[in-house]
């Protein structure tokens, strides 16, 4: 097995075709079953956050997979997919989060009652679930433990610290170690752990995959700079594995012949040529509104990534590429397929002013 880690590795070819982007389902073996209590009243959500039909009670249990993944949208927190159905649930209402108690705080039942006489004190790290309740005194609350009503004045409490889902613990299994890398420095391990060492890992992640073993991604060690090859330890829990291209940049598809227009709105002419329909997995980093002077009207489009193409006819009998420059696709022309999701950086009517601006100077 190649040793040298894939964090940084993309697949390219002529620049044309995309990065070789795996999604969450993607060279995944299939999740078992696992029981848990949701602590939290959750909303059940599709991968790019929008809620469906589905809404599970505090203290009740559900069957879930037992690989939590993360969602495909900022900031890309993890989440429990419903065995068998396409739900999903934040792992932040079952396995909550760390935070830091910022004063001593007394836990309550509701406003005007203690829950009992415990006094959190100052610097402890405790586990919160799901989002603030208000209180009929008007102050924010943190649910704690359970299934009894357990509440922590939200203002006694920090920022969240970590993810009780994204931190477990690792063992190395290898007999020759596990090396340690440095992915700032290097992609080769510059030392090495022995076996049977433990580590307390913090997050997962997958760019692509090892070319002889797709399921091998790496761990991150908690407080260092390091990381570890999964294949190289065995963890205590599975953690959600992030995918490096799609929680940072955006792709289409091309599901048919399509043009290419410039930053003006006007068409570019490749002598009849267009982007040709294809599978791959095609890199934008831009959705905005452009005039179009052509149809009077002004447009989404993505900006893209690349500048060379494969095109929809070759001009030499072989195949052909065009170089479309700092080109701009209609939004409606293609498909987005997968990574973060753009919104539109102005508007219809932005872009109509701008566009009357230019041709009045």
């Amino acid at each position: 097995m190649t040793k040298k880690p894939f964090r940084y590795l993309a697949v390219a070819i002529l620049g044309i075709s995309a990065s070789l982007v795996l999604n969450q389902q993607t060279n995944t073996v299939e999740a078992k079953s696992i029981v848990k209590t949701v602590m939290h009243d959750a909303h059940a959500y599709d991968l790019y956050g929008d809620k469906v039909k589905g809404k599970y009670a505090a203290y009740t249990q559900v069957k879930l997979d037992d690989q939590p993944i993360p969602f495909s949208f900022k900031p890309f927190a993890p989440a429990y997919q419903i065995k068998g159905k396409k739900q999903y649930i934040k792992a932040s209402n079952i396995d909550g989060v760390k935070r830091k108690v910022k004063r001593n705080s007394y836990v309550y039942a509701t406003s005007s009652r203690r829950a009992d006489s415990r006094l959190l004190k100052k610097g402890k790290t405790i586990t919160t679930y799901g989002n603030s309740f208000k209180f009929k005194n008007g102050q924010r609350y943190y649910r704690i433990g359970g299934p009894k009503k357990q509440y922590v004045k939200a203002s006694n409490l920090s920022k969240i610290i970590s993810s009780n889902t994204e931190e477990t613990t690792v063992k190395v299994t290898a007999k020759e170690g596990a090396g340690l890398y440095d992915f700032i420095k290097d992609d080769t391990y510059s030392k090495k752990a022995k076996r049977g060492t433990k580590f307390t890992v913090d997050y997962a992640e997958n760019n692509g995959g090892d070319e002889d073993d797709p399921q091998i991604f790496t761990y991150h060690i908690k407080g260092t700079k390091y990381w570890l090859l999964s294949s190289e330890v065995r963890a205590k829990k599975k953690m959600p594995v992030h995918y490096y291209d799609s929680e940072h940049y955006s792709y289409i598809k091309f599901y048919k012949n399509t043009d290419v227009y410039n930053a003006d709105g006007t068409m570019q002419d490749h002598h009849g040529q267009k982007i040709r329909k294809q599978g791959g997995f095609l890199k934008v980093n831009k959705l905005l509104y452009i005039w179009v002077p052509a149809e009077k009207k002004a447009e989404l489009f993505y900006h893209l990534k690349g500048h060379e193409f494969y095109a929809s006819a070759s001009r030499d009998g072989g195949t052909s590429v065009i170089d479309v420059g700092d080109g701009y696709v209609k939004q409606k022309d293609v498909r987005f397929i997968d990574g973060v999701k753009l919104s539109p950086i102005n508007t219809a009517e932005e872009a109509s002013q701008a566009a009357k601006q230019k041709t009045t100077k």
